[in-house]
Protein backbone atom coordinates (compact mmCIF):
# COMPACT_ATOMS: atom_id res chain seq x y z
CA UNK A 1 0.00 0.00 0.00
CA UNK A 2 1.13 3.53 -0.75
CA UNK A 3 -0.63 6.59 0.70
CA UNK A 4 0.48 10.23 0.79
CA UNK A 5 -0.81 13.69 1.78
CA UNK A 6 0.76 17.16 1.45
CA UNK A 7 -0.03 20.50 3.07
CA UNK A 8 1.46 23.92 2.43
CA UNK A 9 1.90 27.27 4.15
CA UNK A 10 3.76 30.51 3.51
CA UNK A 11 6.02 32.37 5.91
CA UNK A 12 7.26 35.93 5.61
CA UNK A 13 10.57 34.64 7.03
CA UNK A 14 13.42 33.76 4.65
CA UNK A 15 14.23 30.05 4.10
CA UNK A 16 17.21 30.10 6.50
CA UNK A 17 14.97 31.21 9.39
CA UNK A 18 12.34 28.58 8.58
CA UNK A 19 15.11 25.96 8.36
CA UNK A 20 16.49 27.03 11.74
CA UNK A 21 13.01 26.79 13.32
CA UNK A 22 12.45 23.37 11.71
CA UNK A 23 15.70 22.02 13.15
CA UNK A 24 15.24 23.53 16.65
CA UNK A 25 13.90 20.38 18.27
CA UNK A 26 13.48 22.02 21.68
CA UNK A 27 10.79 24.23 20.16
CA UNK A 28 8.97 21.61 18.09
CA UNK A 29 6.15 21.41 20.63
CA UNK A 30 5.45 25.11 19.99
CA UNK A 31 4.46 24.48 16.38
CA UNK A 32 3.77 20.73 16.31
CA UNK A 33 1.38 19.86 19.13
CA UNK A 34 1.81 16.13 18.51
CA UNK A 35 5.54 16.14 19.33
CA UNK A 36 7.25 16.94 22.64
CA UNK A 37 10.74 17.26 21.17
CA UNK A 38 13.11 16.06 18.48
CA UNK A 39 16.88 15.92 18.21
CA UNK A 40 19.26 14.95 15.42
CA UNK A 41 21.80 12.40 16.72
CA UNK A 42 24.59 13.88 14.60
CA UNK A 43 25.02 16.10 11.55
CA UNK A 44 21.86 16.78 9.57
CA UNK A 45 22.76 14.63 6.60
CA UNK A 46 21.52 11.38 5.00
CA UNK A 47 21.95 8.38 7.27
CA UNK A 48 21.91 10.30 10.56
CA UNK A 49 19.29 9.29 13.10
CA UNK A 50 16.82 11.89 14.30
CA UNK A 51 14.97 10.99 17.50
CA UNK A 52 11.45 12.32 17.97
CA UNK A 53 9.23 12.04 21.05
CA UNK A 54 5.55 12.04 20.05
CA UNK A 55 3.10 12.97 22.81
CA UNK A 56 1.62 9.85 24.35
CA UNK A 57 3.96 7.50 22.49
CA UNK A 58 7.51 6.21 22.89
CA UNK A 59 10.36 8.11 21.30
CA UNK A 60 11.03 7.03 17.74
CA UNK A 61 14.26 7.05 15.73
CA UNK A 62 13.82 8.30 12.17
CA UNK A 63 16.64 8.11 9.65
CA UNK A 64 17.39 11.21 7.59
CA UNK A 65 16.87 10.20 3.95
CA UNK A 66 17.71 13.59 2.45
CA UNK A 67 18.83 16.96 3.76
CA UNK A 68 19.59 20.06 1.74
CA UNK A 69 20.10 23.05 4.06
CA UNK A 70 17.34 25.66 3.74
CA UNK A 71 15.50 23.52 1.17
CA UNK A 72 14.70 19.91 2.16
CA UNK A 73 14.47 17.57 5.14
CA UNK A 74 13.21 14.02 4.53
CA UNK A 75 12.85 11.39 7.28
CA UNK A 76 11.86 7.73 7.32
CA UNK A 77 11.08 5.16 9.99
CA UNK A 78 10.76 1.57 8.80
CA UNK A 79 9.11 -1.46 10.30
CA UNK A 80 11.21 -4.21 8.77
CA UNK A 81 10.36 -4.87 5.15
CA UNK A 82 6.61 -4.47 5.73
CA UNK A 83 5.99 -0.74 6.29
CA UNK A 84 7.59 2.70 6.22
CA UNK A 85 6.45 6.15 7.34
CA UNK A 86 8.01 9.15 5.63
CA UNK A 87 7.95 12.82 6.60
CA UNK A 88 9.25 15.48 4.23
CA UNK A 89 9.53 19.27 4.48
CA UNK A 90 10.38 21.32 1.40
CA UNK A 91 11.23 25.02 1.61
CA UNK A 92 11.36 27.38 -1.36
CA UNK A 93 11.91 31.12 -1.58
CA UNK A 94 8.60 32.82 -2.34
CA UNK A 95 8.45 36.58 -2.68
CA UNK A 96 10.32 37.90 0.33
CA UNK A 97 9.52 34.80 2.38
CA UNK A 98 9.28 31.04 2.15
CA UNK A 99 6.84 28.49 0.81
CA UNK A 100 6.71 25.46 3.14
CA UNK A 101 5.33 22.09 2.04
CA UNK A 102 5.10 19.03 4.27
CA UNK A 103 4.31 15.54 3.06
CA UNK A 104 3.50 12.44 5.07
CA UNK A 105 3.46 9.08 3.33
CA UNK A 106 3.29 5.40 4.09
CA UNK A 107 4.33 2.45 1.97
CA UNK A 108 4.79 -1.28 2.21
CA UNK A 109 2.53 -4.35 2.23
CA UNK A 110 1.34 -3.80 5.83
CA UNK A 111 1.51 0.01 5.87
CA UNK A 112 -2.27 0.42 5.87
CA UNK A 113 -2.70 -1.90 8.81
CA UNK A 114 0.24 -0.61 10.86
CA UNK A 115 0.49 3.08 9.99
CA UNK A 116 -2.64 4.46 8.30
CA UNK A 117 -4.24 5.90 11.46
CA UNK A 118 -1.01 7.59 12.59
CA UNK A 119 -0.37 8.97 9.10
CA UNK A 120 -3.92 10.36 8.90
CA UNK A 121 -3.48 12.07 12.29
CA UNK A 122 -0.24 13.63 11.10
CA UNK A 123 -1.85 14.72 7.81
CA UNK A 124 -4.85 16.27 9.56
CA UNK A 125 -2.57 18.31 11.83
CA UNK A 126 -0.15 19.47 9.10
CA UNK A 127 -1.97 22.64 7.93
CA UNK A 128 -2.16 24.14 11.45
CA UNK A 129 1.35 22.90 12.30
CA UNK A 130 2.80 24.56 9.21
CA UNK A 131 1.02 27.84 9.98
CA UNK A 132 2.55 27.79 13.48
CA UNK A 133 6.00 26.93 12.05
CA UNK A 134 5.68 29.82 9.58
CA UNK A 135 4.75 32.22 12.39
CA UNK A 136 7.50 30.95 14.72
CA UNK A 137 10.13 31.38 11.99
CA UNK A 138 8.91 34.93 11.38
CA UNK A 139 9.25 35.77 15.07
CA UNK A 140 5.49 35.99 15.54
CA UNK A 141 3.26 34.71 18.29
CA UNK A 142 2.47 31.01 18.21
CA UNK A 143 -0.76 29.56 19.55
CA UNK A 144 0.48 26.94 22.00
CA UNK A 145 -2.97 25.68 23.03
CA UNK A 146 -3.42 22.09 21.90
CA UNK A 147 -6.01 21.42 19.26
CA UNK A 148 -9.23 19.72 20.34
CA UNK A 149 -9.11 15.94 20.11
Amino acid sequence: MTWERTAEAASPAPPERVWDALLDGRRWSLWNHGVQWMTPEGPVEPGTLLTMKPKGAPQTAFRIEAAVPRRLLALVVTFGPVAALRLRWELAPHGGGTSIAQTVGISGPLAGLLLRRAAERIANAMPANLERLASLAAGGAVDTAPEPA
